[in-house]
Order: structure tokens, then C-alpha cells, then sequence
């Protein structure tokens, strides 16, 4: 456990552990992975080369996500920046944010227009076309309670026609039985309200709620907040949504 008398790390750095992954790899180049802790599943790793892949190295749902952006693009939980800066590329104005400040850091040392803030402190003012949110970005409506809030955020944020692209994956899967039946609580929480941690080297973060939702639960609260929802790509238990501002 690191204490607070360690002035070998700075606080952001105790806080931030993706952060500073971020910041090691683009300075050393040596690939330490981040390790993701749940309370409903195995440890998880992100390798941090992942978080640096160009956009040849993409997974065609992400490239999918990429060719539906159009106009002034917000990508939120942004992390090193790579569909920013794949969208740069292409020609689109973008703007990111994360609550990570070593990721902003890096964004801004690499030409984006990065801020760390939470999305949910952003002002409701309509300015964006696009908003964008990747790698599980559904996630960031922290719950299936929040899911309404969280998208009504991004309705007030999008301009008449906007549009909001993220992916999830339905992990009922994880509670699928030898026979093929599940064995889910139907009197517990969604099943898709995960809590996650996250530690890279011996610096670790915050506990922090994340979603997976599956399509038909996302597509019911999306109508209900102004919006016209559909599924742009599918691959297995994952999929690609495209919520349009009605």
C-alpha cells in the first residue's frame, strides 16, 4: 500500500495508475500491464500497447464507430487519445475529455484538445455532433439506475441530429450454466452493474461502477430520452450503437 509520506510518487500519480501508464509507455516503451480488478469476475488485463494502437490496428467495430462520426466530435473517457487522433486524421474537429490527468496530459502533448473533467460536470449546452465512447463506453453511465441520466446528459450536449456512438457487450454469458441456462438473481441488481479497480506497477485507483448493457435495455432508454436507436455492428456478445437525437 502506498502511504502518503512516498515522495517518490506524486498524488495524481498514486490516484491516476492509467494515467501514468500512459505517461511510462511514452517515455520508456516498456509494456507493464494494468490489471482490473472486479467484485463479480476474474482479474482482467489491459496490455498498455492496446491503449497505443493506431488505426490499422483497430477492431473493425471500432472502425465502424469511426467512419459514423460526422462534424465537431467529443470522445469521452478519451484515455491516450488514439480515435481522436485517428479522427484528426480523417479531418474532424475533436475535442476529449477524461478524468485521468496523466491521459490529458499526453493528449495535449500530442495535438488534441484534451481537458480532464468528468462528463457529468460538462455544461448542457448543445455543441457537439458527435460524442463518442469506446472500448465498453456505455460503461461510463456507472449503472443501470443512471442509464436515463446519463443519457439525457448526451442529449443536452448533441446539436438537432446529433449523434452518440458507443459499444457495450451483454455479459449474461457470465452466468450461463453447463445445461445453457442462467443463473441470475432476478431479485439483485442488473446484472450488467460491474465495480471495478484498477492497479498499474503498485499505484492504484479508485473503486469505480461500470455498465454493460445489453442492447434491448439500451435501446428502451435511449427511445425514452429523445432518441432513435440502432445497431451498427455486432460481434458476438459485443455490439456497436448509434443513438440519434430525434
Amino acid at each position: 500500500m502506498i502511504t502518503a509520506n512516498m515522495n517518490t510518487k506524486t498524488n495524481s500519480e498514486i490516484s491516476d495508475p492509467i494515467g501514468q501508464a500512459i505517461l511510462d509507455y511514452a517515455q520508456f516503451k516498456k509494456p507493464f500491464d494494468i490489471i482490473v480488478s472486479s467484485d463479480l469476475c476474474d482479474d482482467d488485463i489491459i496490455p498498455i500497447e492496446v491503449l497505443f494502437r493506431n488505426e490499422a490496428e483497430m477492431p473493425e467495430l471500432e472502425l465502424t464507430a469511426l467512419d459514423l462520426c460526422r462534424g465537431h466530435v467529443l470522445d469521452i473517457g478519451a484515455g491516450a487519445g488514439v480515435h481522436a487522433i485517428a479522427l484528426q486524421d480523417r479531418g474532424h474537429k475533436v475535442s476529449a475529455i477524461d478524468v485521468s490527468a496523466g491521459a490529458v496530459a499526453y493528449m495535449s502533448q500530442n495535438g488534441i484538445s484534451a481537458q480532464k473533467v468528468d462528463f457529468y460536470a460538462l455544461p448542457n449546452q448543445a455543441q457537439y455532433d458527435t460524442i463518442l465512447s469506446l472500448m465498453n463506453g456505455i460503461g461510463l453511465a456507472k449503472n443501470l439506475a443512471n442509464l436515463t441520466a446519463f443519457l439525457k446528459k448526451i442529449h443536452q450536449l448533441l446539436l438537432p441530429g446529433g449523434r452518440f456512438i458507443a459499444d457495450s457487450t451483454d455479459v449474461k454469458y457470465l452466468y450461463e450454466d453447463e445445461d445453457g441456462g442462467y443463473w441470475l438473481d432476478l431479485n439483485s441488481a442488473y446484472y450488467g452493474n460491474f465495480k471495478f479497480q484498477m492497479q498499474y506497477k503498485k499505484i492504484s485507483g479508485p473503486e469505480f461502477e461500470w455498465l454493460y448493457v445489453d442492447y434491448d435495455t439500451l435501446h428502451e432508454h435511449a427511445t425514452s430520452c429523445g432518441f432513435k436507436c440502432r445497431r451498427a455492428y455486432t460481434i458476438e456478445e459485443n455490439y456497436l450503437a448509434v443513438l440519434e437525437k430525434i
